[in-house]
């Protein structure tokens, strides 16, 4: 933790930070008597018995007892308890308080590993093979929590098809044959959807063919036929250019504007934040993690550069990396937004209007509401500009390496796939332009051929 504060001054900065925001002031003091009050008396009732309770307020928070903060914590429908959990995520998310403090909540996939058998048997049930095979996957590879979830989704699809009570013995080809025929004609699922659920099937299988629970793997000799896999189609430089216009144009009305109301100057900053980060996200491709992770001092205006925490969560090593950051209209960006952007406790980039850490969704929003604005037909995410960054880098012909890099990837395989694929489109364009046996005539193409 950064920094050490006593309860009243933890109290002063968040009631601060609600005026800030603009909270109105009947609330402040509706926060300010729960605060005071029956949170301080919580306190008090938790300390030892050779504390007085008058010590509260000088009380450092990092010695507040857990057991307060995970009673406030709890999912209440009690006002007093709904805004002492506030007040206390607020000191979490401004690194007063540590972040483990944050409550755990057994999400489906918690509980499925949690009910996984200890030991795997031809009597197993298919769901509790489904919370094996998720099990191993938490816990044998290095997947995160997303894409295990995924799965797991997948396999409780097809159990819930099967029959969750079905013995994962009885199984057999057949029955993966008629699963992948049901996906076709009830669900309408695509040829490439259904080869993703006979590769996650097959993964499924193997492990407990593998363990000799199984004798053959029922999925052998199954395949879906899918069509060539084609690389999406990024935005063009014209399109980015437009989308950027769009941001800019947005703060432009702003620039040589002094406002008067604190309306005035909340949009005049939103608008420098959201020109901040489309500039951002156009030039560096960085993921929608990457950029919700950002700090103020993770730009280096003077060497030009910028720190990025890429991919990872609670479980897997997180990734930084350091990229440049050379475009001038970038920087401008930034540093414009820095002078408007208002004070926070928290050390993040980006603020939402109430000065709190800009979540996924508010990137989201913004960035699909100023396509919308600059007349993008089809819709724009964060994921879209990346691939659009990534495709202008190879149409460019920068180095794979070079790109990599830039990029965040762990392997340089995962940047040559797309890299290749875009190097491939530009090769059959040139040829398609360039072709000279384009211009013979039939007559003559016949005789040629003769």
């Amino acid at each position: 933790m950064a920094i050490i504060v006593s309860f009243h001054k933890a109290l002063t900065l968040f009631l601060q930070h609600l005026k800030a925001a603009n909270v109105e002031q009947h609330w402040i003091a509706r926060y300010t008597r729960a605060l005071q009050g029956p949170l301080r008396d919580m306190i008090a009732q938790q300390l030892p018995a050779t504390v007085p309770a008058e010590t509260v307020d000088s009380l450092p928070i990092s010695e507040i007892p857990h057991k307060v903060i995970q009673d406030c914590m709890r999912l209440s429908r009690n006002l007093n308890d709904l805004i002492a959990r506030r007040f206390f995520k607020f000191l979490i998310y401004a690194d007063l308080l540590d972040r483990k403090l944050l409550p755990l909540r057994k999400t489906v996939l918690h509980r499925a590993i949690e009910q996984a058998p200890e030991h795997l048997s031809t009597q197993m049930e298919l769901r509790q093979a489904c919370c094996a095979y998720t099990k191993y996957l938490w816990e044998k590879k290095t997947l995160l929590y997303d894409a295990v979830r995924t799965e797991y989704h997948h396999l409780k699809a097809f159990a819930a098809w099967k029959g969750i009570h079905t013995r994962i013995g009885a199984i057999t080809t057949e029955d993966i044959r008629d699963y992948l025929q049901w996906q076709k004609q009830e669900r309408g699922y695509s040829a490439v959807s259904r080869a993703k659920t006979l590769t996650g099937l097959r993964a499924f299988f193997s492990l407990f063919t593998a363990s000799g629970i199984l004798k053959t793997n029922p999925t052998t000799g199954l395949q879906v036929k899918k069509p060539k896999k084609r690389p999406p189609i990024a935005l063009s430089e014209q399109e980015l250019t437009r989308i950027f216009t769009t941001a800019y144009l947005n703060f432009r009305c702003y620039e040589e504007f002094v406002p008067r109301t604190y309306k005035q100057a909340l949009s005049r900053w939103l608008a420098a934040r959201d020109w901040a980060i489309v500039s951002l996200l156009i030039t560096t491709g960085i993921r929608a993690k990457e950029i919700a992770r950002l700090h103020t001092d993770s730009i280096d205006f003077a060497q030009r550069l910028i720190k990025i925490t890429g991919k990872g969560d609670s479980f897997h090593t997180v990734r930084e990396r350091i990229i440049p950051l050379c475009e001038p209209i970038t920087l401008s960006a930034l540093e414009t937004y820095l002078r408007f952007r208002p004070e926070s406790i928290f050390p993040h980039l980006f603020l939402s209007p109430r000065r709190e850490p800009l979540q996924w969704m508010g990137y989201s929003t913004r960035i699909k509401n100023i396509a919308r604005q600059a007349q993008i037909p089809k819709a724009v995410t964060i994921t879209e500009l990346r691939r659009s960054f990534s495709s202008l880098c190879a149409h460019k012909g920068i180095d794979p390496l070079m790109l990599k890099q830039i990029m965040g990837h762990q392997s340089l395989v995962t940047t040559m796939k797309y890299y290749l694929s875009i190097r491939e489109q530009q090769l059959r364009k040139v040829w398609e332009n360039n072709n000279p046996l384009r211009y013979f005539s039939k007559k003559e193409w016949e005789g040629w051929i003769l």
